[in-house]
């Protein structure tokens, strides 16, 4: 009797340690998501007041994305898809120098960039908004 319960306690040890090493190994292969933001853009005055152009160079993980351009003061933007080699050039955004602008990029539901905000200004903006 007693050797039946000791290797029916050796069974259920073991059970319990092959179930914990799987638990284990299942959630150290699940790496969390880190969205990366998108390249810093670049801003042009347009030909005529308030008319701004937004480019952002190439990156290889917007290929195929939609940019979702934002002005947070006027509460409008503008939707513009990638080139294929996944830089994109945008006009006419709406604005006056200092606006925030949110910009991103997203390819399905699942796999988007992080928003980045920058103030609408001439040239390349690398500093975030405040």
């Amino acid at each position: 009797m007693k050797l039946r319960f000791k290797r029916a306690r050796l069974y259920l040890w073991i059970a319990a340690a092959v179930a914990g090493l799987s638990l284990v190994v299942v959630l150290a292969c699940n790496s969390p998501f880190i969205p990366i933001p998108p390249p810093d853009p670049n801003f042009t005055a347009g030909p005529t007041a308030d008319e701004w152009s937004v480019s952002t160079p190439p990156d290889s993980r917007a290929v195929g994305a939609r940019f979702f351009i934002y002005n947070v003061n006027l509460g409008a933007g503008i939707i513009q898809q990638a080139s294929a080699d996944g830089s994109m050039s945008a006009f006419p955004l709406m604005g006056q120098v200092g606006d925030r602008i949110e910009l991103y990029w997203e390819k399905d539901i699942a796999d988007t960039s992080s928003v980045i905000c920058r103030p609408l200004g001439q040239g390349l903006v690398v500093r975030g908004c405040y």
